[in-house]
């Protein structure tokens, strides 16, 4: 059984050799392009191992733990805002919706910016326990509520009202809006984190959870 999984790890790790001992002989203007075919082959495999795609990303390594807690109102669905809401001191009717999950202008994001004044009360999007209301990094103040395989993230806060290991009821106030962490202005960094396997997880769009008759979309600036 050994020797065939040796053979094709041999035959993988030489073709491997070929291709990138290959590539210095190409035109200068072909290289880069085969160098990023080539780089892309293992990570569009690990996207599809881990269940990713369009409305999906890989999430690395965290902090924050995964309790394993499974309970009631475990469905995620509306905003972690609720209108009339401040924007610059400019009442709203409904949550503003900025930075989008992958937006173009910032294609690494991994959740929903919605712009707000610090100080407005922050609402979680399903019932759960608290596994995390601390700082956290670049995340600021930072709640993660879990149910069921998922996680919900509420970022860059002013304050914290709830703390680990509490049972929260859909809707909620977790704590405030801020600007702490890695935060360029006041706003709520909105993540939902999904556990795909044992040891995988995805970020996934918060826009699959929510309708667009429900904020008032203003778009990421660049």
């Amino acid at each position: 059984m050994a020797a065939p999984l040796l053979c094709g790890a041999a035959l993988v790790v030489g073709y491997v050799m070929l291709v990138v001992l290959t590539i210095p002989q190409l035109p200068a203007w072909a290289q880069p392009a085969v160098y990023q075919w080539l780089f892309d082959i293992p990570q569009d495999a690990e996207i599809s191992d881990n269940g990713s795609g369009d409305d999906s990303t890989p999430a690395g390594p965290s902090a924050v733990p995964w309790d394993g807690y499974s309970g009631p109102e475990a469905g995620i669905h509306g905003l972690p805002l609720v209108g009339p809401i401040q924007h610059w001191g400019t009442w709203y009717d409904k949550p503003l919706l900025g930075c989008l999950f992958h937006d173009p202008n910032y294609q690494t994001h991994t959740g929903s910016d919605f712009p707000v004044d610090e100080g407005t009360p922050v609402h979680t999007t399903m019932g759960g326990k608290v596994v995390w209301a601390a700082e956290n990094g670049p995340w600021g103040n930072l709640v993660v509520v879990e149910n069921n395989g998922y996680q919900v993230w509420l970022a860059h806060l002013s304050s914290i009202q709830v703390s680990e290991g509490q049972i929260l009821n859909d809707g909620d106030v977790v704590g405030l809006s801020g600007n702490t962490g890695n935060s360029t202005g006041a706003h709520l960094h909105y993540g939902i984190k999904q556990k795909t396997a044992e040891d995988t997880y995805v970020w996934l769009n918060p826009q699959l959870f929510f309708a667009e008759d429900e904020y008032i979309n203003i778009g990421c600036s660049s």
